[in-house]
């Protein structure tokens, strides 16, 4: 995932030569990769001429269920679209720029999404301290573009999105997500390395390769087994969660503090890690937790380089067929720049 922030004409020029030389390693043709180039120089222009709060542009090569494509995020900090409905129209656009709007970005990607709040109706979330930081104010574009060879490949019943960086100024990033599909059921997994840098990293690696090797394995002997082979690492904390999508039912185990969250109808579910460490202490009382899920549902993981502190009432208006959108609102908002960081969203 690479971070640019979009302050000038200058920012937009490198953004775009870097997504297009990523977009042509990738496989894009060269009439795909001029397409990707007039959607970045749309979103670049329209941060700078909206004088958006704190612009950025995010782009990440994406693989989902067999598809391989890339991922490029606009968000911003206010001060956010009135009228989304009239800006996405094609050849609509509210600054006059040459691509014709938000409605050419949606016609040139395969998908599209935008979630946009003023911040005018605050007033009735006062009961929320933190919000008054202005949590979920400001606009975020959500666009992805697949290899047309792949565009048909896959299951699209579980939708994922993940949000990782390292510890802000290493090269090397402690956390490690692991998605993998099989036998009717999803496995989702996060692994934090402890501390930060190289270490973690070999840390998070390891415990990766166990998860590989064991994934066939009940939760609670899976946990054992990551954790037996984890004794000559610094060490690291996980938490998986495995979705039966044909008994419609998810468990959840973690050794550590990586939290996971069920969303339903508004409602917050908050599921209980266990104390300790892969690998150094290990609390052999694992707490696996069960639940039933709605078509619908949100699942959100962290570690704890995302603050805890986030209430869904704040977010509950974004979209959620597109987990992309909430996975980038909740990074945005509330991943600390002390730590590494990571989010993923999944709609099941």
């Amino acid at each position: 995932m690479e971070i640019f922030e979009i302050r000038n004409d200058w920012d937009i020029g490198q953004v775009r030569r870097y997504i297009a030389e990523k977009s042509k390693e990738i496989g894009f043709s060269s009439i795909e990769i001029g397409e990707i180039s007039i959607v970045v120089n749309e979103l670049c222009t329209n941060l700078i001429k909206h004088h958006s709060i704190e612009g950025k542009i995010i782009f990440k090569k994406i693989e989902m269920n067999g598809k391989n494509g890339i991922e490029i995020i606009s968000e911003d900090k206010g001060p956010g679209i009135i009228n989304v409905d009239e800006v996405i129209k094609d050849g609509i656009s509210t600054k006059g720029t040459m691509g014709g709007g938000l409605g050419a970005i949606k016609r040139l990607m395969d998908s599209f999404e935008i979630y946009s709040r003023t911040g005018i109706n605050l007033g009735k979330h006062i009961g929320y301290g933190h919000l008054l930081e202005n949590n979920g104010i400001g606009t975020i574009v959500v666009t992805h573009k697949w290899l047309k060879s792949s565009l048909d490949i896959g299951n699209k019943e579980v939708k994922i999105s993940v949000m990782s960086r390292p510890y802000i100024g290493c090269k090397v990033n402690g956390d490690l997500y692991y998605i993998k599909e099989f036998n009717n059921k999803v496995i989702l997994a996060l692994i934090d390395g402890l501390g930060h840098g190289t270490e973690a990293n070999k840390a998070a690696i390891k415990a990766k390769e166990l998860l590989e090797e064991n994934n066939y394995k009940p939760l609670k002997e899976l946990l054992y087994s990551i954790d037996s082979g984890m004794k000559y690492t610094r060490g690291a904390v996980i938490g998986i969660c495995i979705i039966d999508k044909e008994r419609k039912t998810f468990e959840y185990g973690s050794i550590g503090n990586v939290q996971l969250r069920y969303i339903i109808n508004n409602k917050d579910k908050k599921f209980i890690a266990t104390n300790g460490t892969l690998g150094v202490s290990f609390n052999t009382k694992v707490n696996v937790q069960q639940s039933s899920y709605e078509n619908g549902g949100i699942i959100v993981m962290n570690t704890d380089g995302i603050s805890n502190k986030w209430e869904y009432d704040e977010y509950s208006c974004i979209p959620t067929h597109n987990p992309a959108v909430l996975s980038n609102m909740i990074f945005r908002d509330f991943a600390k720049d002390n730590d590494d960081a990571t989010v993923l969203v999944a709609v099941i």
